[in-house]
């Protein structure tokens, strides 16, 4: 992408002047706005399926990682991430290495001021850190998330809260955010739509900059051969971000092509706002809304000033975004039968702590040059639609491919499949087709009021202006409370099952299983200092099961172990021990059962020793009560069934220790599956 051009934008939002005012929140900006507006009546659904909806909408943003604008949101994974990685020196992930010290995220809105400027319009006016192929890479470390300030600054650690975005917080409650929807490489914005569009990158195409001349098809042709209406959204200025220039079947293509007059065409210049690219959009969607010829399937480019890439502000994308709700529902009935999709390219610099889901060594079509390709670190996803209204959360691991799949999905049910031949067999199996964001058996129609959004001014506001600095060093605290949770395809295990020697080898051999109905994606850590190497990726069908071994005997900690498994939606098991000790005997296994109808958490503690031992099962948090003890005589097998669905909404965290070996514990935290709607953890 060719370097901001400083154009004038927007700077400025309505949550400044109400912070000023000393209210916060989205009540905030309704405070200083006009009169909410009130929601259309809508139609009633068709069929209660896929096929109700008769609008596909895309408005893919720019460079903004999940941690960096939602981290601190209530309900979903962020900084309040019980499962997360440990870093080498022992420390969470959150606390990251800084150069001879460590540093926490940090709120750039909380910087001191500097030059006069208000510390609100310092952290909307934050620019770019490095987010090219290498630096991401380097940040990532091969899954160990150790490296983020070394390769983009501590700058990197910044992060945004509801009173410094509040309108994309109230989209994220009225609607349905993803907190696993993840770019799809770690690399820049160029490699990352071309993904959108297309479903692969090539080895000359995975850097910034690089994209041209591509000649793969892409999906907007998929959808032409399928006769699926479409069509790109774009003035003059698109900040080089449709991804169907980076083609040559569309900078070549005559200007009778449907290529060229679909994908390549700007819209007409506007009257409403003249010489503002939103405005010009935006008249131009609400037009086809009113005429009933919005596309099938559209895609939304703006200019860099609306696109909100470090330094177009966050608060220039909450007014574009707020105008294209209101275009769509320029007729309730077009907006009552659509559903948009509003994501980021990739993460700019910004830190994000949930590793990416990486495909094992040698994976078809997911490797350039030796090096995973991705999946690229948590960016937002919020779709908006009357079939994701009600502020859920979905954690269904996913990427821009989804957005591709869940084309793939609705096509096939109105009847005129498009599919997109260029999706890697592993991308399919890891990443969801985004359906589970939805309930299409229960609308909830109209538009809801919304936060009213800032005004424009110069850009100039911006320009000159120091970036945010920190100003204390302490784990964020995210917002207090949980949010609903729609199902997921998930039903993962992971047991240490044996202790093993080859030669004088002593081998940890860990089984992991799946019990859903969609892949799941494991990786092995090694913690602390007995053994380095790591993390294993595992990616597991359906049904499906993995075992592996990972040495703990001489050179390898001399019997000290210390294992985690991470999985998807906050799934973690963590194996501490020592080889040479009891322990070795020791093995729990936690399963899914139903009983009686019931989904529970099942513990099996089997003592293998030649003495009778007690175990003791903690809660660690979503319930009270306990501990809870066991005595397993010699060779025997004890089990206990846990009723996470009454205490916990399904979610578990558990420690398992024993009295013959106190350097012995298992944990065990996730969330147990039953098909129905839930609660975040």
């Amino acid at each position: 992408m060719r370097k901001p051009n400083r154009r004038d934008f927007i700077a400025l939002s309505a949550a400044t002047a109400a912070a000023a005012a000393g209210v916060s929140g989205p009540q905030a900006v309704r405070a200083s706005a006009a009169e909410p507006r009130k929601a259309p009546a809508g139609a009633t659904a068709a069929t209660g399926t896929l096929k109700d909806a008769k609008h596909i909408v895309i408005l893919m943003q720019e460079n903004r990682s999940f941690d960096h604008y939602f981290g601190m949101l209530k309900g979903v994974r962020g900084f309040s991430d019980r499962s997360t990685v440990e870093l080498a020196g022992g420390q969470g992930v959150f606390d990251q290495p800084n150069g001879t010290g460590r540093h926490y995220p940090w709120q750039l809105s909380a910087t001191e001021a500097a030059g006069g400027a208000d510390p609100e319009r310092l952290a909307q006016c934050s620019g770019d850190l490095a987010h090219d192929w290498a630096s991401q890479h380097t940040a990532w470390n091969h899954g160990k998330m150790d490296s983020w300030v070394a390769a983009k600054g501590l700058r990197s650690l910044g992060h945004l809260t509801r009173e410094d975005i509040p309108f994309h917080y109230a989209l994220a409650d009225t609607w349905t955010v993803c907190d696993a929807y993840h770019a799809s490489g770690m690399s820049a914005t160029g490699p990352n739509r071309t993904y959108l569009w297309s479903g692969k990158i090539s080895e000359s195409s995975k850097d910034g900059g690089s994209e041209s001349g591509l000649t793969w098809e892409t999906y907007a042709e998929a959808l032409e051969k399928a006769a699926v209406s479409w069509k790109v959204y774009q003035s003059t200025d698109n900040y080089g971000d449709n991804g169907l220039a980076y083609f040559a079947q569309f900078t070549s293509a005559p200007a009778s092509s449907p290529l060229r007059s679909k994908g390549m065409s700007t819209v007409p210049r506007g009257t409403t706002e003249p010489g503002d690219v939103a405005a010009d959009i935006c008249d131009a969607i609400a037009a086809d809304v009113r005429a009933g010829t919005l596309p099938q399937v559209s895609w939304i480019v703006p200019d860099q000033n609306y696109s909100e890439h470090p330094m177009a502000t966050p608060a220039n994308g909450a007014h574009f975004v707020h105008k294209v709700i209101d275009a769509l529902n320029a007729d309730p009935d077009v907006f009552n039968s659509t559903i948009l999709f509003l994501n980021y390219d990739e993460n700019d610099g910004y830190f994000d702590h949930v590793p990416p889901p990486t495909p094992p060594t040698g994976t078809a079509d997911e490797f350039i040059g030796g090096t995973s390709i991705g999946l690229g670190f948590r960016v937002p996803l919020i779709a908006i639609s009357p079939w994701s209204r009600g502020g859920y959360v979905n954690s269904q691991t996913s990427d821009h491919t989804s957005v591709l799949r869940f084309l793939e999905k609705w096509t096939a049910a109105i009847g005129k499949p498009a599919t997109c031949s260029n999706i890697s067999a592993w991308r399919r199996a890891v990443c969801g087709d985004l359906t589970s964001m939805f309930d299409f058996t229960s609308p909830v129609y109209g538009l809801p009021a919304l936060p009213a959004t800032g005004t424009t001014v110069d850009m100039s506001q911006c320009s000159g202006l120091p970036n945010p600095a920190p100003v204390d060093n302490k784990l964020p605290t995210q917002e207090a409370g949980t949010r609903k949770a729609r199902a997921l395809p998930y039903q993962p295990t992971a047991d240490l099952v044996a202790f093993t020697t080859s030669g004088s080898s002593v081998q940890a051999n860990i089984k992991v299983a799946n019990g859903g109905t969609a892949a799941c994606h494991f990786a092995v850590y090694t913690n602390g200092t007995q053994r380095s190497g790591g993390p294993w990726p595992y990616t597991v069908a359906a049904g499906g099961t993995a075992t592996d071994f990972y040495n703990c005997g001489p050179g390898y900690g001399d019997g000290l172990y210390d294992l985690t498994v991470l999985g998807p939606n906050r799934f973690m098991r963590r194996f501490k021990g020592n080889s040479t000790r009891t322990g070795k005997d020791l093995l729990v296994a936690a399963s899914a059962v139903t009983v009686s109808g019931a989904v529970k958490l099942r513990f099996t503690l089997t003592n293998n020793s030649a003495a009778a031992v007690t175990f003791t099962i903690k809660a660690n948090a979503y319930r009270t009560g306990g501990p809870w003890t066991y005595t397993v005589p010699a060779g025997k097998t004890v089990t206990d069934d846990f009723s996470v669905l009454t205490y916990g909404s399904g979610w578990y965290d558990h420690t398992v220790t024993a009295s013959a070996d106190p350097t012995w514990s298992q944990r065990y935290v996730g969330h147990l599956e039953n098909g129905l709607p839930s609660v975040s953890g």
